[in-house]
């Protein structure tokens, strides 16, 4: 069965995904869910401070010829009554969200009911059927306002050279940059970011991630801990993970047409090192529930785990449940506490005030 559970870039506010399509056996309807946040696809990656252009060929969006109508889109499980695949708030996306309320139960929905009640846009001159929004500038170009930061060369300031793989946190506080592939942020042991803690990582290549990566409890807004991971390449998550608070981006590399079109993606259950997972690895090793609290921002992300099932999915299904497969939170330690990327001069800049306005993110 082709697992259709696909976005090229979902956002919660500053989490830009793209999804790609996996493969399981056919015993069940697998699907992710967002809270907290409007989700966001499409788009591309700014080169240092120079603008992605939309005209590129690597740009997420259709070319309105009807041919590329999915490109910068969403593609789930869901069902018309709001259950499934879906954003707890709304869903913009430059392609088409897609979505039937008939046949198959292939869909992302958007809002706390129904199913397109905050998918952007939601109409087109193409006229489209079996969609549930998307096309969010129609057939106007203009959209480079969809470029993502380039993290991994605008967000340094001045990291601490690091070499090997982390076995322990321990006295890590700051930034740091590994300039080897396939390290291992995390290993088997389960690490957790105390009060007040702010540590990022860039690593120029792969990055494996073997084991959980929590906040410790008992923190105030004064001391939030922080922790982001930006690598320019991918990020490898272990199958036996099943929490990761933060930020992580997995970025392209830029450097040439195979460099980007091998790096950039965030894979929720592969071995670092080992062969793209089969339908037969997926099936019996993908069934832990992965959650994100924070955000993740990459080209693709590869949605692996299969746990729970559409079928068994009901209208308002709230993150804990144990029926989803992925599940993303954008989390208050998200805004408040400080940025993840502060600049120098020992400044913690914090938000003392924070409006929402509809549509809401």
């Amino acid at each position: 069965m082709k697992r259709a559970k696909k976005l090229a870039a979902l956002t919660l506010a500053v989490l830009y995904l793209v999804f790609g399509t996996g493969l399981a056996y056919g015993d069940s309807r697998p699907y992710f869910r967002a809270y907290g946040a409007d989700t966001a696809s499409g788009g591309w990656f700014n080169s240092g401070a120079s603008s992605c252009s939309p005209s590129a060929s690597t740009f997420q969006a259709p070319d309105y010829s009807g041919s590329s109508l999915y490109k910068g889109g969403v593609m789930g499980y869901a069902k018309s009554d709001g259950s499934g695949a879906g954003s707890q708030f709304g869903a913009l996306a430059l392609g088409l969200i897609e979505g039937s309320t008939g046949g198959e139960p292939y869909g992302f929905t958007s809002g706390s009911s129904g199913y397109q009640k905050l998918s952007f846009a939601n109409f087109s001159s193409l006229n489209p059927t079996n969609f549930w929004g998307g096309l969010l500038e129609g057939s106007n170009a203009h959209q480079a306002s969809h470029c993502l930061p380039d993290y991994f060369g605008t967000k340094q300031n001045s990291p601490k050279p690091y070499s090997g793989d982390i076995s322990d946190w321990g006295p890590l506080n700051g930034q740091y940059i590994f300039n080897n592939s396939g390290i291992t942020v995390t290993n088997s042991v389960a690490t957790t970011a105390a009060a007040g803690r702010s540590l990022t990582l860039f690593v120029n290549g792969d990055a494996y991630i073997g084991a959980n990566i929590t906040y410790a409890p008992g923190y105030t807004a004064d001391n939030v801990p922080k922790f982001a991971l930006v690598a320019r390449g991918n990020i490898y998550i272990d199958p036996a993970v099943s929490r990761l608070d933060g930020l992580y981006i997995a970025q392209p590399d830029t450097t040439n047409a195979a460099t980007i079109s091998n790096s950039g993606t965030i894979w929720t259950c592969h071995v670092y090192g080992a062969d793209a997972p089969t339908a037969a690895y997926v099936s019996s090793a993908c069934r832990t529930k992965l959650t994100f609290n924070g955000a993740v921002v990459a080209k693709q992300v590869n949605l692996l785990r299969v746990n729970g099932d559409e079928a068994s999915a009901a209208p308002g299904e709230a993150s804990g449940s144990s029926n989803i497969a992925e599940v993303f939170n954008f989390t208050p330690e998200m805004v408040i506490g400080g940025g993840f990327f502060n600049s120098g001069g020992g400044n913690k800049y914090k938000i003392e005030s924070l409006i929402s306005l509809p549509p809401v993110f």
